[in-house]
């Protein structure tokens, strides 16, 4: 997951992990720009992740797509939320958008 900080351009803060018995982890990283967050399953082949980004130079899908290749994922389902977006009248909204079933692309080596 720091790595994955790092892949998005982001300024790694703290990190904290545990590792549950007799398998999975739950962490944090805390960036600069907000934060990623794991929580796996690895007997369910899943894992639960967020990447929390705010500024303009970094990249959460970067950052998630690293992930994806590094935990061996075969496909995703991600959601975006893009927070802080300023009405006409002043307020602040979000937008939800579902990007399902993505496949994760493989590298070679």
């Amino acid at each position: 997951m720091v790595d994955a900080a790092r892949e998005a351009n982001a300024e790694v803060l703290k990190v904290a992990f545990h590792r549950f018995q007799p398998h999975g982890v739950s962490g944090v990283v805390v960036i600069a720009e907000s934060h990623l967050s794991i929580h796996t399953w690895p007997e369910s082949g899943y894992a639960a992740v967020d990447f929390y980004t705010c500024g303009d130079h970094t990249d959460p899908w970067r950052a998630c797509e690293y992930a994806a290749r590094r935990l061996g994922a075969q496909s995703m389902l991600t959601t975006e939320v893009r927070r802080g977006i300023a009405t006409a009248n002043g307020n602040f909204t979000h937008l939800v958008h579902e990007h399902a079933g993505r496949s994760v692309a493989k590298r070679s080596a």
